[in-house]
Parts: structure tokens; sequence; C-alpha cells
């Protein structure tokens, strides 16, 4: 990480960093993520339905909740929810059934509830519905009037028919058309509406469980019977989970290009006599961001890559990533004095201008190695 420019413009700037495209988190960690468009749901008769939904979209006052009809039961009846993230707190609010909708082919309702303070749900939520896959597996993120992610977790069994994903004689062994099948030996009921995840994202909800599996309305077709509402907010979390292979392509092709841009932007600033504050602070902390991104990434996949691709991959790495903190050790080089005096006076002086010119040979051979390097990784399909 740039330390010390990092110092001295934190006092500077409220930017943030810019976001990653992907992430790469294992599933219970996406589940912790997760868990903030989860909601408790229950009637307020005794002896009503109780069980989940997921927060698919808010409009400033409200937020609205996709769940199983049959947890609405009796008809009729009040109906509250408690937002498991205990955001501003787990306390039970009113909710209203959404009038309009229907889904007569589905177990399916969308409740309206009042937008807590402070309170904003996550859009990057889904799994891709091509992705998914017999044996992928799978986890509850609520269960029995509990909030959390269950620590048993299931395999997916069945893919409907429609799905991409699906293989040949799907849609049987017992899954309802048009439902997904997740096995759950011995998990309890009582997740009825909440929603089911994959180490990729939320696969649906679940509308109906025995003793081995339950059944889950995918996601796709909940936005299909959402969409004319207009409340539908979610997309693909786009997250890979590290154990599988494409995680090290697509990290360390984000990492790497990520890296190349933020360099690439501060040293054409530096070079300039000209170096406007706003445009130094927004390109240091792009720079910071992909150093810290770099960091991160630079061993994470050596085993993925000694496993699954051709052994020259991992040489090419080990070699291309010294390349690459050799270019940032000229970057660190920059002292606090001189960030302090390009800040202030918005100029670089001739003595950096003349560092940022002596690292262009570097950086060509830098921007050619990840070329080359990035078209090797491609080249190998993982399995």
């Amino acid at each position: 990480m740039l330390r010390l420019l990092a110092c001295v413009l934190a006092a500077a700037t409220g930017l943030p960093a810019p976001a990653a495209d992907t992430s790469f988190l294992d599933g219970p960690q996406l589940g912790g993520q997760l868990l903030r468009n989860v909601v408790q749901v229950r009637t307020a008769e005794a002896g009503g339905e109780h069980g989940f939904g997921l927060v698919v979209g808010s409009d400033g006052r409200h937020a609205y909740i996709a769940t199983a009809a049959h947890v609405l039961q009796p008809a009729g009846a009040a109906v509250e929810v408690v937002f498991c993230d205990g955001t501003p707190a787990a306390a039970p609010q009113p909710a209203q059934r959404l009038a309009g909708f229907q889904a007569p082919d589905q177990d399916l309702a969308v409740l309206r509830t009042a937008l807590p303070a402070g309170y904003v749900p996550l859009e990057r939520v889904l799994a891709p519905a091509a992705g998914i896959a017999p044996r992928q597996e799978a986890w509850l993120l609520g269960q029995e009037g509990r909030c959390g992610l269950v620590a048993r977790s299931g395999a997916v069994a069945v893919v409907p028919a429609a799905s991409p994903a699906s293989s040949a004689g799907a849609g049987a062994a017992g899954a309802p058309a048009g439902l997904l099948r997740i096995e759950f030996p011995g998990a309890r009921g009582g997740s009825s509406g909440g929603p089911v995840m994959s180490g990729h994202g939320v696969l649906g909800l679940v509308t109906n469980a025995d003793d081995l599996a339950f059944s889950v309305l995918p996601a796709a077709a909940i936005e299909r019977s959402l969409r004319s509402l207009g409340v539908w907010r979610l997309q693909e979390a786009r997250n890979i989970p590290p154990t599988d292979p494409r995680a090290a392509e697509v990290d360390l092709a984000e990492t790497l290009n990520q890296y190349l841009f933020g360099v690439r932007n501060l040293q054409q600033l530096l070079l300039r006599p000209s170096v406007p504050r706003s445009r130094f602070v927004a390109f240091a902390n792009e720079y910071n961001a992909a150093v810290n991104r770099f960091r991160d990434a630079r061993e994470r996949h050596d085993g993925a890559l000694a496993r699954h691709w051709p052994a020259p991959v991992l040489a090419r790495w080990q070699a291309l990533r010294d390349s690459l903190w050799s270019v940032h050790q000229v970057i660190w080089r920059m002292n606090a004095a001189d960030s302090q005096a390009i800040f202030d006076a918005q100029a670089s002086p001739p003595e950096v201008r003349a560092r940022m010119q002596e690292l262009e040979p570097a950086l060509q051979r830098l921007q050619s190695d990840i070329e080359g390097f990035l078209q090797q990784l491609a080249r190998k399909e993982p399995p």
C-alpha cells in the first residue's frame, strides 16, 4: 500500500476506492452479506404461519419483500416483518400484502413495509441462472424463526428442465415442475419463503420441504413474475467462490487490469507540470486501491494455477508479480514531502517528473507481460 501518499491525502478527500467488479467470497462469507436482504415474516395471529422473505428492492420509502404465499396464512391476518441484519434494530414492524399482485401458478406473494432509517438493501444478490448445476453446495439463510446461515449445508439435486444448466432427466425425482430441488438431509422446516443460496448468490425461495429436500422457486421465475410491478432491483452477485478454478482467471485479470489502469493514470498525471488537486487525490486513491487488491491476490491463486493450468503459467505469474512490485517501488519512493508539495502547489516537481519518465520502459514491459500472461491464462480452460 502507498501509505505515505495515502496518509497525506486522507484528510483531503472523501472519495471511495473504486469497487471491484467481482468478489471471491466462500459460501458462508457471502451468506453473511446477503443476510442484509433477509427478513423474518410472520402473521400476528396465534397459530399463524411464519417464515422468511427476501428484500427485492426499495423505492426510498418502502422495502418490497418476496415470500411464499402460504406464509401469509390465515388470509387477511395482520403481517409483521423483522429485518435480519438488525438495522436499525431487530424489532417487528407491520407489512402489507401488495394489492393487485397475483401469481396463481406460484407459491409467491409480495409484501411492502416502511423502509427502516439507514437501511439500504443490497442489489448484487443473485446466482446466475445459467450457472446453477447439480451438486453445487447450498445453504439456507434462516430456519425456525432464527436469522442466519444454517450451519448444515445441502446441495442442488435437480434443476428445472427449462434451465440452461439442466441435465437429462431434470425435473424428475419428485421435483415439481419449474422448481429447484435442494437436498438438506436432516434439516428442519421453518424456512418457507426464505432464500436458498450457493456460493454464487441466491438461487430462489423455499416453497416446500420434506425430511430430505426443499423445493425452491428459482429467482429467475420470481423476477419474471415481479417485473411488471417495477419493484425488482436485484442483480447477479458476481461472486466466484475461491474453490472454483474460474476465480483465479477472473481475479487475476481484474487485479492486473486495475493496477495497470491505476499506475498509468498516476504516472501520466505526474509527468505534467500542472497537477489539479482533485485529480491527484482521485488517481492516488485509485492507485492505492489497486495496490491493495494486488497484495491480497498475490499468492491467493498459486494452488489453483498449479492444479488447473500447465506448469509455465504459475512460473509466469510469479515473475510477473515481481515485475509489478518493482514498478510499485518507484511510486513508493514518492515520499510524504513530494506528495504534500504536489498537493499544495498543484504541480509536479522536476525530480518527480524525471522519475515518472524513467519509469516508462518498465511500464511498457509490464503492460506487454500482462497481456501475454492473460492470453496464456485464458487459453487453458479450467475444469
